[in-house]
């Protein structure tokens, strides 16, 4: 099974991080990556929606048809995006931004499941770091038991058109768009300089999720330079030490009671910047 590389075990202490798809599809995370997260109104970037382990190397190609919403929230309206173009391993789109102010990219995608031997979904859980998950499985006597998991991918980037509007009082990037699991940060990441630091929320269902593992890092970067966890109000700090695209994830697991072929359910979602 393919995995991003592993932060150290003692980091951990820190965070938490439908057809059958193959093993390694479980590791990716998902982002989108503009082109520039900085623009003029009218001025055009293309977009990228990329699979992978390192941000912000696409392994995979995303099928168009495993997308189920995608749209470009700006300030007074919600556009959809449904045009994209298949270049390399990425599927890539353009958007056009008219008004000043703060835009949100949102990716929502069909989700998915995958069979895994019991070692391997053990493995898969403590290199992410999901302890609790593996505590639960001991607690069913089912550490030795192959496991099934359905996963869900969401994702959302930041982008700034020109200068905010005077009367923007509640902007894009601080507003939830609806996704089952997503970041919403308390201050706008793409305003902050190298070294400084932001609070954020995670949301799962509309409300705070606690403990909950936020980890990131910057392009081309080492894998984990953000790592952390959110506070009993789904809250948590982090801290861009340099100028750069960045990103963040958050994976929830739950087991699910309520399905006989699906035992465990796991939500994804990520959110990139850029800091200058």
């Amino acid at each position: 099974m393919a995995r991003r590389p592993a932060p150290p075990r003692w980091a951990w202490g820190l965070v938490v991080l439908a057809s059958l798809a193959p093993v390694s599809a479980t590791g990716h995370d998902l982002w989108i990556l503009a082109g520039q997260y900085h623009l003029e109104p009218f001025e055009t970037t293309r977009v990228f929606i990329n699979n992978g382990d390192l941000f912000p190397e696409s392994l995979t190609l995303l099928g168009q048809h495993r997308v189920t919403a995608l749209a470009l929230h700006g300030p007074t309206e919600t556009r959809p995006i449904s045009e994209f173009r298949v270049e390399d391993k990425s599927l890539s789109f353009e958007i056009s931004p008219t008004k000043a102010g703060s835009h949100v990219i949102a990716l929502s995608t069909r989700p998915r499941r995958v069979r895994l031997k019991a070692k391997e979904f053990n493995e898969y859980l403590d290199d992410s770091g999901l302890e609790s998950i593996l505590a639960t499985r001991e607690e069913l006597s089912e550490s030795g038991t192959p496991a099934v998991e359905r996963y869900t991918k969401w994702a959302k980037a930041l982008i700034d058109v020109g200068e905010p509007e005077a009367d923007e009082e509640k902007p894009a990037w601080s507003k939830p768009v609806g996704h089952t699991i997503e970041i919403v940060p308390d201050a706008n990441p793409n305003e902050l300089t190298a070294g400084g630091s932001f609070g954020l929320r995670v949301l799962y269902e509309g409300e705070p999720l606690a403990g909950v593992a936020v980890a990131g890092g910057k392009a081309g970067g080492a894998a984990g330079e953000v790592l952390t966890r959110t506070d009993a109000d789904g809250h948590a700090n982090v801290t861009i030490l340099s100028s750069g695209r960045w990103y963040l994830r958050a994976i929830h697991m739950i087991q699910r009671k309520d399905d006989p072929e699906v035992r465990w359910e796991s939500f994804w979602c990520t959110l990139t910047f850029e800091v200058r």
